[in-house]
C-alpha cells in the first residue's frame, strides 16, 4: 500500500504546480501526507530555479515547507561539482537560479575558454552567442555536466522546451553527450534525495508526471513509482507514453490526491 510508505519523493512541476499556478489536488495531498507524518522531499529537474525561488513558490501555494525539503537540479548539480572539484571554474548556459546555486557552492563562473566544467541548464533567453560559447566549450573537451535531460517542461499554457533542447543541439553539432546528467532519471539526484530523507528506496514512493523522467528515476533506485495525470502525461496520451518509453508505472493516478481514494 502506498500510504504505508515512510517517505515520498515528489516532483513539483506537473504534480503540485504548473509554473506559478498551483495544482489544487496536489497541494491538498501534500498537506495531508505531512499531517500523517510522512517524510517529503520535492525533487525537481527545474534548471532555472534555485532552492530559494522554489521555496517561495511552494509557500505561495500554501505549503509549509523548508529548504531542506527541496532538492532541485540546480542545487544538486552545484553540490556534485563542488564535491568532485571544490572551487572549480565553470561556464554555464543557465539562468540566474542555476548561477546562484553554483556560486553558493563556491564555484567560480568564468568564460567558456577558461572553464573546467561546462554546465548545461535550460535558458529561456538562449541565443546564438550563448550556444556558440557552449559549442566551443564542448569542442574543447571541457567536462560536460547537464542539470537534467528533460526534453519538454510543463507550463501554465502547455509544454515548453526543456534542457534537452540544448543537449540535443550540442549532440547534433558535436556528437557528444553529457559526461554526467545530474537530474532525474539519473541516480545522482535520487540517491541524494534518499540520503536527505534517511530512508531506503523500499521505504519511499516516487511521484511524478513523466514516464521517461520520474518513473524511470524511481525504477533506477528500485522504488515504487506513481504517475499522476496532472502534467505532461494525460489520460489521452498515457498508453502512447508507456509504449514510447517501454516503462510502466506501479500506479497511475488522476492526481496526487487520488492516493487517498484508492
Amino acid at each position: 500500500m502506498l500510504l504505508d510508505k515512510k517517505g515520498f519523493i515528489i516532483d513539483i512541476d506537473g504534480v503540485v504546480g504548473k509554473s506559478k499556478t498551483p495544482i489544487a489536488e496536489g497541494v491538498k495531498a501534500v498537506k495531508k501526507l505531512k499531517e500523517m507524518g510522512k517524510k517529503i522531499i520535492f525533487v525537481s529537474n527545474n534548471s532555472t530555479r534555485s532552492r530559494r525561488i522554489l521555496l517561495e513558490r511552494l509557500r505561495s501555494f500554501g505549503l509549509d515547507v523548508s529548504e531542506d525539503e527541496i532538492l532541485v537540479a540546480t542545487y544538486a548539480t552545484a553540490r556534485f561539482i563542488a564535491r568532485e572539484k571544490p572551487g572549480a571554474r565553470v561556464f554555464t548556459t543557465g539562468e540566474r537560479g542555476l548561477i546562484e546555486e553554483l556560486e553558493l557552492a563556491g564555484l567560480k563562473l568564468v568564460e567558456y575558454n577558461e572553464a573546467e566544467y561546462l554546465v548545461v541548464g535550460s535558458n529561456r533567453g538562449i541565443n546564438f552567442e550563448l550556444m556558440t560559447k557552449a559549442l566551443r566549450a564542448c569542442l574543447r573537451g571541457t567536462r560536460y555536466v547537464a542539470t537534467n535531460p528533460d526534453r519538454v517542461f510543463p507550463s501554465e499554457d502547455g509544454p515548453i522546451p526543456g534542457t534537452g533542447m540544448i543537449i540535443g543541439a550540442l549532440y547534433w553539432m558535436t556528437g557528444k553527450e553529457p559526461d554526467v546528467i545530474v537530474g532525474k532519471p539519473s541516480k545522482v539526484i535520487m540517491e541524494e534525495a534518499l540520503k536527505i530523507l534517511g530512508l531506503k528506496a523500499s521505504e519511499v514512493a516516487v511521484v511524478g508526471d513523466q514516464i521517461d523522467v520520474d518513473v524511470a528515476a524511481g525504477k533506477a533506485i528500485g522504488a515504487e513509482t506513481v504517475l499522476v495525470l496532472t502534467g505532461v502525461t494525460t489520460r489521452e496520451n498515457l498508453q502512447q507514453m508507456i509504449e514510447r518509453h517501454g516503462l510502466e508505472p506501479d500506479y497511475v493516478l488522476d492526481s496526487l490526491y487520488s492516493i487517498f481514494e484508492r
